[in-house]
């Protein structure tokens, strides 16, 4: 029997386009092994830079700040070692190309549906099919936890006499899935007041479909993943067809969860 784990997805597609300007600047060995060549990339003609496991034979001499594209990418969850230790990181594997090369992403731009965020501050990295980790219209409700606000030392943050709430996993199991297979569980956390909100309306055993999804690289002992949403709406022949996502979400609404919130 498969071990039930949470959020268990190996890889979700990524849209090279929404990360923006490419411009290659430097080769990095990483794995455990350092046996892994990868392209350093500038974002959007900035500093910031960003790990790209390119295709077999890329050029890893080419000109520093050559514009590229990145097609049929992939967001994974790779081996890494550092100081001796290995630890499981987020990575990004794809073709990277030149930008006139006509080759096209797999998917069409509407099916990248879920925002991948940064796991300390949200902030958004580029778009993912949400496919590729669930089927969000075969989301059935069973339970949901309080999470809390902790601090750099993992205590929960009393004020008041009050431990404060940072937001509320929804739990889900995919009906299409057994329970001995990896799927089977999902969580999802949303802010405490849409929580709130939503409660009285709330019904186990019935099907929710997540609006304005977000996933963040957590890589804890339960989950690599934790899965974000604006919030849930039942599922109804209307949004069988047409599921609302929210394109930019609004980082003064986002869950201001802590990165180890899929420990509690």
């Amino acid at each position: 029997m498969v071990k039930a784990t949470i959020n268990n997805f190996e890889s979700l597609a990524l849209s090279g386009k929404t990360l923006g300007s490419i411009s290659y600047a430097t080769r990095k060995s990483v794995g455990r092994k350092s046996e892994t060549d990868v392209a350093q990339v500038n974002l959007n003609e900035s500093l910031e830079t960003f790990s790209i496991q390119p295709q077999s034979g890329f050029d890893f001499s080419t000109s520093m700040g050559t514009k590229l594209k990145l097609v049929n990418a992939r967001l994974v969850a790779t081996e890494a070692r550092s100081n001796g230790r290995t630890s499981v990181v987020q990575g990004v594997q794809g073709s990277l190309l030149p930008v006139s090369d006509p080759t096209v992403d797999e998917y069409d731009e509407a099916e990248y549906d879920m925002v991948f965020v940064t796991g300390k501050n949200r902030k958004p990295v580029a778009r993912v099919r949400s496919k590729d980790a669930f089927d969000s219209q075969d989301l059935v409700l069973f339970g949901s936890d309080v999470l809390y606000k902790t601090d750099n030392r993992n205590q929960v943050i009393i004020e008041d006499d009050e431990a404060q709430k940072s937001g509320y996993r929804l739990n889900f199991v995919q009906s299409k899935i057994k329970d001995d297979e990896i799927g089977h569980l999902i969580s999802i956390i949303i802010s405490v007041d849409e929580y709130e909100r939503l409660a009285p309306s709330l019904k186990p055993s019935q099907k929710y479909v997540p609006q304005g999804l977000r996933v963040a690289f957590v890589g804890n002992e339960t989950t690599n993943w934790t899965l974000y949403a604006d919030t849930v709406v039942p599922l109804t022949e209307n949004n069988k067809q047409a599921v609302k996502v929210d394109s930019k979400p609004n980082s003064n609404t986002a869950v201001k969860a802590d990165e180890k919130d899929m420990k509690k």
